[in-house]
């Protein structure tokens, strides 16, 4: 039977919760196709998915690049237009996630989904879902533990920027496609559960949390919003640093930022003003109509 989505789990060093999510995923309601795409793990990973899932199109990179590569190289060997670009601790409790979300690229204007997960090894709070299903609500962006994304929409705005590596990818993704007049969409399906374990601190989130942060406003502001972006999310990582007591990490971050704003220079492309204070309100909001901003995308139509 023909798939009608595909999901790219990307993995690394998470053998066993990567066989559950693996497990859930096909237990879906529509036929899918499974791509694991495998950041160099040496846990057995790859063992475990060619004995347990032969079914599964493994590919495994030999050096650590990034979800982000890996991401990019699935979703270009995706074999439909609906792809599911999952984190490999991103659960389908619900065999119907996929349906449910297939169902909301109705409108020509979406370009990806931001699926409802929980994180339930914290809470059970249900995170990025539309207030109602009665009409469609777009957001600044998803959460890459749970989204699904138009292939040929990812492929024409460039996929993810590789040297982002990990943390505020998809935001970045996100403004290029609402340049591109794409919207994303909050979704009612049911929840993706998200084994995140409670109280994480990273030093790795932390620094590449704060150094993504000052690329995403120096690659995408316009000209005029540019200086007072890049300073406030200066100000604002300094504060947060100081808050949770870990100031020296988000200096280290920043700091890194603001040397690859000169190697990465060739990569600023600034959006236009009106798609640039779009996002911000969208961001400000955390959602908005879609029938409230349609003169934003009425050219697209």
């Amino acid at each position: 039977m023909r798939p009608e989505a595909t999901i790219v789990f990307t993995t690394h060093n998470r053998c066993d919760i990567l066989g559950q999510a693996i497990a859930a995923a096909q237990n879906q309601s529509v036929p899918i196709k499974i791509l694991v795409m495998d950041d160099a793990s040496s846990d057995g990973t790859e063992a475990m998915v060619r004995q347990k899932f032969p079914e599964v199109d493994y590919y495994r990179s030999s050096a650590n690049k990034g979800p982000c590569f890996h991401r990019n190289e699935g979703i270009k060997l995706a074999t439909t237009e609906v792809v599911f670009p999952l984190d490999d601790d991103s659960i389908l409790q619900s065999p119907y996630t996929i349906e449910q979300t297939l169902a909301e690229f109705s409108d020509r204007r979406i370009g990806a989904v931001a699926i409802p997960y929980s994180n339930i090894l914290q809470d059970d709070i249900v995170h990025t879902k539309a207030p109602d299903k009665d009409q469609i609500y777009v957001t600044h962006a998803f959460v890459a533990a749970s989204h699904a994304i138009l292939k040929s929409a990812f492929l024409r705005v460039g996929g993810y920027r590789e040297f982002f590596f990990y943390m505020g990818e998809e935001g970045d993704l996100c403004i290029r496609l609402l340049e591109s007049k794409l919207a994303t969409r909050l979704g009612c399906a049911d929840p993706i559960h998200h084994l995140q374990p409670p109280g994480r601190i990273s030093v790795r989130a932390d620094e590449y949390g704060r150094q993504n942060d000052v690329l995403f406003y120096y690659l995408n502001a316009p000209d005029s919003h540019l200086l007072p972006t890049v300073m406030g999310t200066v100000i604002n990582g300094l504060i947060y640093g100081l808050k949770v007591k870990r100031p020296g990490n988000m200096l280290r971050g920043m700091g890194r930022g603001f040397r690859m704003m000169k190697t990465e220079s060739k990569h600023r492309l600034p959006v236009s003003p009106e798609c640039f204070n779009l996002y911000r309100t969208l961001k400000k909001s955390e959602c908005v109509p879609l029938r409230n901003i349609e003169s934003y995308f009425s050219d697209s139509l």
